[in-house]
């Protein structure tokens, strides 16, 4: 039997807006979660990630979430319980066209410590 291990991870989406607004802010939130090991537990990030991407229409704008990265992921040893922290939101540093593509999948989040 494996024994699980405890994972933070720090997710962090892009809210993007139709039209020339483009990229309208970021969203981040910490989950700690029980996985088997790093791979795995970077699935269940990514997994997580999705599952709070969003899209909704605001007038005749089109606006989505999307995931953009996994910030952090790190191995925190043994406990039972999954839940978030969210870290808010925050106005974007550049300008991002709405038609921007993310690639969480791309790179390897580093750990925090």
């Amino acid at each position: 039997m494996t024994t699980k291990q405890w994972y933070r991870a720090h997710l962090r989406w892009a809210v993007m807006a139709e039209g020339k607004e483009g990229l309208r802010g970021w969203k981040e939130s910490v989950y700690l979660f029980l996985s088997e090991d790093h791979d795995t537990a970077f699935r269940r990030a990514l997994e997580i990630g999705r599952c709070h991407q969003d899209e909704h229409q605001e007038g005749r704008k089109w606006v989505e979430t999307r995931l953009a990265d996994i910030v952090t992921l790190d191995n925190l040893g043994s406990n039972p319980t999954e839940f978030e922290v969210n870290l808010g939101t925050k106005k974007p540093g550049e300008h991002l066209p709405f038609e921007h593509v993310f690639d969480p999948e791309g790179a390897t989040p580093p750990p925090m410590f």
